[in-house]
């Protein structure tokens, strides 16, 4: 049986590697990729020829890459548009041709809705499956982690880690053993960042008041890497305290590793987590903590979240949506 020409193009495809993974683990696919330098920025010459080649394309992000590829469909082909919610803040969307456009995933119900809210695209052609989380390599058994706060990801300001400081600064005060490990390029390592004046400004208040605090030793940087598994090794909570996501993958990432995921509630963060997980302020996060530290046993919690993540979110449950998908584009 010929293979399926499939092609997955866009700016950062880190979100959709596992998906990538799964495709041609069925040996139903061959993949080409089409890696773009920015928002609209590419090789015209490779993605002419990636054009040429392929019986589906997959725009990852519906950006300037989505715009080009719709514009460009060659007959018998398929196009599928998979969007998180930046676009939300571009024009690109409404320069799609959308009549060469077979389907939309948003990654969320919220981003599902917003998008039809913002551009009006057509519901027929949307869907939703969520993102993927690789839960057999996060599953690692935990060392040391009872008093142990992650966070993952702190810029931009927006992640709000002076809340996951809060946390720590809360609990500390009631027992000397609790840390809070960050994970995570600091934001001087983004110079786009750190030449935002109200960004900086941030930071610099927020480092100093941590430099400046008792529990100042219990907060440790464990820098940037591609060893979250391992990291989260030591990991008994994992925070996720952001203004706003699409989707987030740090808290189920946390979740398959059987940390306990402390959410502080964003719109639409209830159509993805279920709401034992969410709360409503810093106190609230404080008392779990606590509350789940005073158990005999934490275990039949922190299995319960594994098995969240891996009903929902597992490279096997999304993939095979993927697959599905991509298949019942091609018979139709």
């Amino acid at each position: 049986m010929e293979k399926i020409k499939l092609v997955f193009a866009g700016h950062d495809l880190k979100f959709a590697s596992l998906i990538i993974g799964y495709l041609e683990s069925t040996g139903m696919y061959e993949i080409r990729l089409d890696n773009w330098k920015g928002h609209n920025v590419h090789d015209e010459q490779h993605s002419q020829s990636c054009l040429e080649w392929a019986d589906i394309i997959v725009c990852e992000w519906g950006l300037g890459n989505a715009v080009w590829y719709s514009n460009r469909k060659l007959p018998n082909q398929k196009i599928v548009v998979r969007m998180h919610l930046q676009e939300v803040n571009t024009p690109y969307p409404r320069q799609f041709d959308m009549k060469n456009i077979d389907k939309i995933i948003a990654i969320s119900p919220y981003v599902y809705e917003e998008f039809y809210r913002v551009f009006k695209l057509p519901r027929e052609k949307m869907t939703m499956i969520y993102n993927v989380v690789d839960t057999d390599k996060m599953d690692l058994p935990k060392e040391d982690y009872k008093y142990h706060l992650g966070f993952i990801g702190l810029s931009p300001k927006r992640k709000r880690l002076d809340l996951a400081v809060d946390i720590l600064g809360k609990l500390w005060e009631k027992d000397s053993r609790y840390k809070l490990f960050i994970k995570g390029k600091l934001p001087q390592e983004y110079p786009w960042l750190w030449n935002r004046e109200e960004e900086r400004e941030y930071y610099e208040e927020l480092f100093s008041r941590i430099e400046n605090a008792p529990w100042k030793n219990a907060v440790i940087f464990d820098g940037f890497g591609s060893d979250i598994n391992v990291w989260l090794k030591k990991i008994g909570y994992v925070l996720s305290t952001s203004d706003f996501e699409s989707f987030h993958l740090s808290p189920s990432e946390g979740m398959a590793s059987g940390a306990y995921p402390l959410i502080l509630k964003w719109d639409g963060s209830n159509t993805i987590y279920s709401e034992e997980y969410l709360f409503n302020n810093v106190d609230e996060c404080v008392n779990k903590v606590i509350e789940i530290n005073n158990l005999e046993s934490d275990q039949v919690l922190r299995n319960k979240a594994k098995e969240y993540v891996q009903k929902n979110f597992s490279v096997e449950r999304i993939g095979s949506q993927w697959n599905s998908l991509i298949n019942h584009l091609l018979s139709s």
